[in-house]
């Protein structure tokens, strides 16, 4: 009996400690972005992670500057602003960016509440490209051991799993807020570059010259990036036996498939169907359907 009661009590009271741990994160977060002042002209790039992010992050910033490309880490001049939170930086350092400021999300729909008035950029990629992709990521930044069954389980196969890539996006393309969001395909940003260009500069009301197109083509180009990572990859990790300077890397489209086996292709398609089929047409052009 007194075993049962001391077992009762330590599920109680952890409990109780994980709800306090998630409220003081959730806190400390708020905190952070409350010090962040608003700024209607404020633009947004959300995506699910590895699915064009710093991509777009280069578009825009190109659009939206002069397109001076002499900073240390694209994070200085188009932050993310739940990783700084997360490493405990000033949110002063926003503030002090000139407008329009553009930042990186990969917070989930629900983050963003009814009334928000900001222009937001959600871009689109193909779930099989992304498995490929976001497993290369998470072994290579994260964990050395990581296979990409598992991977492909806690973010494509369990939708109860936090970061689930068809509850993500079905989050996102529902759009149940009517947030401003302008959806770009990322297979549209690779075969149809410039018609895709057009739309993202119309939205910002950027009129483009044959000089901002080109620069533009240019800096986010896959040699341009791959070539200068180190304005866009991550720093260095403390464990030896992970890789950082692989994250530009192939910018490819169509190939995530030839990594799958029969039964995960037949999860991917039974979820999609079930998930997201219903609401993507009306989202993102027919180049990824």
């Amino acid at each position: 009996m007194q075993l049962k009661i001391l077992q009762w009590l330590y599920r109680f009271f952890k409990n109780i400690a994980d709800k306090a741990i998630f409220i003081t994160r959730k806190l400390s977060k708020d905190i952070f972005f409350f010090q962040i002042e608003d700024r209607e002209d404020d633009v947004y790039i959300v995506t699910f992670p590895k699915s064009g992010t710093t991509w777009m992050q280069v578009i825009v910033y190109n659009l939206l500057t002069d397109g001076n490309m002499d900073f240390n880490h694209i994070y200085d001049v188009s932050p993310w602003l739940s990783n700084m939170h997360i490493k405990g930086d000033d949110p002063n350092k926003v503030n002090e960016l000139p407008s329009p400021r553009i930042f990186k999300s990969h917070d989930r729909y629900s983050e963003y509440v009814k009334g928000f008035k900001n222009k937001i950029i959600y871009v689109y990629r193909d779930g099989k490209d992304v498995a490929w992709s976001y497993f290369h990521h998470n072994k290579n930044y994260l964990n050395p051991e990581l296979t990409f069954d598992e991977n492909f389980e806690n973010h494509f196969s369990n939708t109860d799993k936090p970061l689930n890539w068809f509850i993500y996006n079905k989050e996102w393309l529902e759009n149940k807020n009517g947030l401003n969001i302008l959806y770009i395909a990322y297979e549209d940003l690779m075969n149809h570059f410039i018609p895709t260009l057009h739309r993202i500069a119309f939205f910002l009301n950027v009129k483009l010259t044959p000089e901002i197109i080109e620069r533009t083509k240019l800096h986010s180009s896959f040699e341009y990036m791959k070539t200068h990572e180190t304005k866009f990859g991550e720093v260095a990790p403390k464990k030896k036996e992970l890789i950082y300077n692989q994250f530009i890397r192939e910018g490819k489209a169509g190939k995530g498939q030839e990594y799958m086996s029969e039964e995960q292709i037949k999860i991917f398609e039974k979820n999609y169907k079930e998930i997201l089929e219903p609401i993507i047409k009306n989202k993102i052009r027919e180049s990824v359907n």
